[in-house]
């Protein structure tokens, strides 16, 4: 608003209105006129000076209330206060309270559950530990019992071979237990659909075939008598006989082969058996 006190139409003075005040011209407000109180308003000034010091004074402490909270103008801020409506400090006190104990809630659920995890993770690793534990006694029990039987199957068709071996109890020196300590690991065993074989190696670890049956694996008896016979030494074995054939007649022993034939018997069987493998 701009006044302007209203002059005598020759500029010679003020006019007055019927009070004696001084007429003043108000140009923001299509130029209304009206009288002034000046006296009045000049005494009023040091007044409003101090409110506005006043003013100022308030201002500035509630600036440095609100640094903290990142606000520099408090009309502004009151501004925003005032979209929270009638919300009263107290109550927004306990709400934001509320608010972080939930929060802290939920970490010590998160907290919580990670133990759970963690816990059953454990548990299930060691039943899985306890599991593989369990089954790795059950494969040793389950290849100790076929080592068993496979010892088993091998004496019956291998071992039991050597003892009913006519080869061996009629034209060598050999009883048949040392016969199979020596012999027996040429042989092996295999699974042909439900039925198992017997078949022999000879010294180059081909399989043995039958020469009375061409095309067939040369059955025990047949593959002992020709794995004896390939014998490097067999000649400190085998009985001697006068007829030259060694198949029958009455069969003598040359003074060599007699005394370590008895040397032999007069060794115990694990002597023997390191005797025969050095003369293998």
């Amino acid at each position: 608003m701009a006044l302007a006190y209203k002059l005598f139409d020759d500029g010679t003075g003020i006019q007055m209105d019927d009070s004696g005040h001084p007429i003043v011209i108000d140009d923001a407000d299509d130029n209304k006129e009206f009288g002034i109180r000046a006296i009045d308003l000049y005494s009023k000034i040091p007044a409003l000076q101090a409110e506005a010091k006043e003013s100022r004074e308030e201002k500035q402490k509630l600036q440095k209330i609100l640094e903290p909270f990142g606000e520099q103008d408090p009309t502004e801020f009151v501004t925003k206060l005032a979209a929270f409506g009638d919300i009263e400090p107290e109550a927004a006190k306990t709400a934001l309270q509320t608010v972080a104990n939930l929060e802290q809630l939920d970490k010590d659920k998160n907290v919580e559950i990670e133990r759970v995890k963690e816990g059953v993770a454990k548990s299930y690793k060691a039943k899985i530990k306890d599991i593989d534990t369990a089954h790795d006694q059950k494969m040793s029990v389950a290849q100790g019992s076929l080592k068993q039987k496979d010892l088993v199957i091998r004496n019956l068709l291998i071992k039991g071979a050597f003892d009913r071996s006519e080869f061996i109890r009629d034209q060598t020196v050999l009883t048949s237990d040392i016969a199979y300590d020596s012999f027996g690991k040429f042989f092996q065993i295999e699974e042909d659909g439900d039925a198992v074989k017997v078949f022999a190696l000879n010294r180059s670890g081909e399989k043995i075939f039958s020469r009375a049956n061409p095309g067939e694996y040369a059955p025990p008896e047949e593959a002992i008598e020709l794995i004896i016979n390939e014998y490097p030494q067999k000649d400190s074995i085998m009985r001697s006989s006068s007829g030259g054939s060694g198949a029958g007649g009455n069969t003598k022993m040359t003074s060599s082969k007699r005394a370590r034939a008895d040397a032999l018997k007069k060794m115990n069987p694990a002597e023997r058996l390191n005797e025969m493998r050095k003369l293998a």
